[in-house]
């Protein structure tokens, strides 16, 4: 009887630490986006429809656009909500010249 209690603790304790010694951190890998903040693009997406898009900001696969200039605002009207697009949702992304 007392070695099959042993035998149970033993086992639980190589179990544990086969679990222990096995497990690493998980690390989720960056991916590098071919865009930076500032670049001049035009969207198109499935549909055919297009969008000139200056990015102000990214994160992962999702770019904000904005016009490239802030202009401030007067009173009484509201701040545009932030709108993001997700570049996996896009068909074509071509990179356009400034100030065309």
């Amino acid at each position: 009887m007392r070695h099959a209690c042993s035998f149970a603790v033993l086992l639980a304790f190589t179990a544990l630490a086969a679990y222990v010694a096995g497990s690493r951190p998980v690390q989720a890998q960056s991916e590098q986006s071919p865009f930076s903040s500032g670049d001049v693009l035009t969207l198109t997406f499935p549909g055919g429809a297009t969008q000139p898009c200056t990015i102000e900001d990214v994160k992962g696969t999702f770019v904000r656009c904005g016009t490239g200039q802030r202009q401030p605002l007067s009173i009484g009207q509201r701040e545009r909500p932030e709108e993001w697009v997700n570049l996996s949702q896009v068909q074509e992304v071509s990179r356009r010249r400034p100030g065309r």
